[in-house]
């Protein structure tokens, strides 16, 4: 049995780990089961729901742990408030859409979970992807077309997601300076692109931070892949993650 001191449970809280790479539901059980002692959410992605479907939603929440689902709906209101419907009723924990969809369709995402869920205690997290962490601002501007920098574009989709009512967004944490006293108390910034202490993040990642210092600049939630999952030992790496944050807790 994993010991953890009352600063680790706290920052296992906050990380997510993505179940991404995973071959077989009995891969997903197996790593659910390892890390789930020092792991307070995982993240089913695009590859685990499409390889899965709502099975890898139901073995997570079956092992006490809470399920971000990151399928990052991005289409007309009326689709995505179905979609936000049904992933309420599948009992995850958070689910995002694309800030860049507009008001009124992560309008229409807050209220399918509203109205799934039936009353504020469980309603699912429902929050916004601004810019991908694997962009940067040549990327932004060269291909995306978007001539602001990255930290700009960053708070005008914050900014899109608050006035629709969400509980929060996804960024990188590099992005977090920039959004310091812009946004409404107890707004979520839920951060991938985390490396771990020894650990890197993944190539694809341009704009990182280490766990303490991305708890540190405001996130509060961390989603670290690889730097645990890639590790020689998954449970060394993610006792240092945990240790990480809690030193500046």
């Amino acid at each position: 049995m994993i010991e953890l001191s009352p600063q680790e449970k706290v920052a296992r809280e906050k990380v997510c780990l993505p179940l991404d790479g995973l071959q077989t539901l009995d891969q997903v059980r197996e790593m659910v089961e390892e890390l789930s002692p020092l792991v307070g959410r995982f993240k089913v992605g695009k590859e685990s729901f499409t390889r899965f479907g709502p099975e890898a939603v139901r073995l997570v929440r079956d092992h006490g742990a809470g399920v971000f689902l990151d399928l990052k709906f991005h289409d007309i209101p009326n689709t995505v408030k179905g979609a936000a419907k049904a992933a309420t009723e599948l009992g995850v924990a958070m689910f995002n859409v694309h800030a860049s969809g507009g008001v009124a369709m992560m309008e229409a995402a807050r209220e399918g979970a509203e109205a799934a869920a039936g009353d504020k205690d469980s309603k699912p997290d429902v929050i916004a992807v601004t810019v991908l962490t694997s962009i940067d601002d040549t990327i932004l501007g060269g291909e995306c077309g978007v001539p602001r920098p990255v930290e700009e574009q960053v708070l005008h989709l914050a900014k899109l997601t608050e006035k629709a009512g969400l509980d929060g967004i996804v960024c990188s944490a590099a992005d977090l300076s920039a959004l310091a006293g812009q946004l409404r108390p107890g707004f979520l910034f839920v951060t991938p692109g985390i490396k771990g202490t020894t650990t890197p993040a993944g190539a694809d990642q341009k704009r990182v931070l280490s766990p303490g210092r991305a708890v540190s600049a405001g996130s509060s939630v961390l989603v670290v892949g690889r730097a645990i999952t890639g590790a020689p030992d998954r449970k060394a790496a993610a006792r240092e993650v945990l240790q990480d944050i809690a030193g500046v807790l």
